[in-house]
């Protein structure tokens, strides 16, 4: 088990030897879920790269427009 520290801004470092199982780089984005046995962090796919490769169903713009409100609509249930 790995620890870190929270500093008075609520920053936590994850220990690089997880950073680089998880693929989790500089300015990667990570989610935070409450569950039953305490707080667990995901990471998640970068949605830039994954708009790009539905270019041929709808335009970039439109696919991040629509992810960005689904999350942002989900984070608040």
């Amino acid at each position: 088990m790995s620890y870190s520290k929270v500093t008075k801004k609520g920053q936590v470092t994850i220990p690089s030897t997880m950073r680089k199982k998880y693929r989790i780089a500089k300015g990667a984005t990570v989610a935070f879920e409450e569950t039953s046995e305490g707080l667990l962090i995901k990471s998640l796919p970068d949605i830039v790269d994954s708009a790009g490769k539905l270019s041929m169903y709808a335009r970039a713009d439109e696919v991040l427009k629509d992810v960005l409100k689904k999350r942002k609509d989900e984070a608040f249930r």
